[in-house]
């Protein structure tokens, strides 16, 4: 089921985002955040409509290592939705035929950002929190895991 999702998502990210271009992955900085080099041009990428736990946070270290180990040193494509407050480019990112938030949120190291992701495959993404989370995978082994958002808010 976890497959037939992920292409279905996968073919609803074709249709909705703008073009794709590719970067080699020079640096994650945490499992939501990667630094790239673009045309010659070094970007900060933030990943779309997910959020992963901060590194001081139960599993933001997994989250970081778990992208790292997939993607750092490799080429992606990036496809660019906005720029955020900070300057970064917010964008789907795909590593051959995968998206890294959808393999995020199915390993169980991502929310799905409601307060940001609006795009019609978001109920899709949500779909897969949830089967992460009843199957207890990364931050939901934790009966209680605590939303970055809440936690950074907490934080302050």
């Amino acid at each position: 089921m976890v497959r037939q999702l992920t292409i279905l998502i996968f073919l609803l990210i074709l249709a909705t985002t703008g073009n794709a271009s590719p970067a080699l992955v020079v640096d994650v900085v945490d499992g939501d955040t990667l630094k790239v080099v673009e045309s010659d041009k070094f970007t900060t990428v933030r990943l779309y409509g997910i959020d992963c736990p901060e590194k001081k946070q139960q599993q933001g270290i997994n989250a970081k290592l778990f992208i790292e180990n997939m993607v750092e040193g490799k080429t992606v494509d990036i496809n660019p939705i906005n720029t955020d407050r900070y300057g970064r480019t917010v964008a789907i990112v795909m590593f051959g035929d995968q998206c890294l938030q959808e393999q995020l949120l199915v390993s169980g190291y991502a929310w799905v950002y409601p307060q940001y992701c609006k795009k019609k495959f978001c109920p899709a993404w949500q779909t897969l929190q949830k089967i992460s989370a009843d199957n207890k995978w990364g931050l939901w082994a934790d009966p209680m895991p605590v939303q970055p958002w809440v936690w950074r808010k907490q934080k302050r």
